[in-house]
């Protein structure tokens, strides 16, 4: 693997600044091996985002795991986007190839939170071709939308509906943290791709993707990711940078 350049240490300064537990950032090879990821769902964030997808995780208490999900599907960006924190979305007004990425969708005062207006401005820039990141406080699909369309947000509904991506994170007994669903944007709403099944400890995926169409992706290209996942998994390597440092090379090799 080639040594990171500076725009992917940039990066990798912003995933990490969204640690919020302390202690190395987690890799997606540490999610997968903790449960709380599985490789298939890894894979088809992956083939999504490197077409281009905006996502969202969201979870209801603090602790719950939605940050750490946020950075590990940052790390699926391709090479040439640079991951922008914003605080204020309605001054964005460039036409590069930017992920832009808020901390959280929250009302607190710290580095990276936006809410009201922003987050109508933030929601604003995937009309306008752009790629957003962010997650929130809520336990299910349907609080998310109505937290995201009520006041003092107010984001309109087709905008929320172009999220293309959706990932809940729950912690389920005995204490043990799992994506229990993600979704998927169909362009008018958004459908049950994975769901967690508590009974077998396992995260389903329901069928082939309708939005990797949309997006120019294919279910070939899913199965070629899973079997990268896979492949890391295997090597043991869970450093998160060195996991991005992978992730990357692939890139090179398409």
């Amino acid at each position: 693997m080639s040594p990171l350049n500076e725009l992917q240490h940039k990066n990798i300064r912003e995933i990490d600044g969204l640690n919020q537990r302390g202690g190395r950032t987690l890799s997606f090879v540490d999610l997968i091996e903790a449960g709380t990821m599985s490789p298939e769902l890894i894979a088809h964030c992956w083939t999504a985002i490197a077409h281009g997808a905006s996502f969202l995780t969201a979870a209801g208490p603090s602790g719950a795991g939605k940050s750490t999900v946020l950075a590990n599907l940052l790390v699926l960006l391709p090479p040439d986007e640079e991951i922008v924190t914003v605080t204020d979305p309605a001054i964005v007004d460039d036409n590069c190839p930017n992920c832009y990425l808020a901390h959280e969708i929250g009302s607190g005062h710290w580095y990276g939170y936006i809410w009201g207006r922003q987050v109508r401005d933030f929601f604003a820039l995937m009309p306008q071709g752009r790629r957003i990141a962010s997650c929130l406080h809520a336990d299910e699909l349907d609080e998310a939308r109505e937290i995201l369309t009520s006041p003092p947000l107010q984001v309109p509904v087709d905008h929320v509906s172009m999220l293309d991506l959706l990932l809940l994170v729950k912690v389920v007994p005995p204490m043990q943290r799992r994506v229990v669903a993600a979704y998927e944007s169909t362009g008018q709403g958004h459908r049950l791709a994975f769901s967690y099944d508590e009974a077998m400890d396992e995260i389903i995926r329901h069928g082939d993707s309708e939005l990797f169409a949309r997006l120019g992706a294919t279910e070939d290209e899913y199965q070629a990711k899973l079997a990268l996942v896979n492949q890391f998994v295997d090597e043991e390597e869970a450093r998160f940078d060195r996991v991005r440092e992978k992730v990357l090379a692939t890139y090179g090799d398409e």
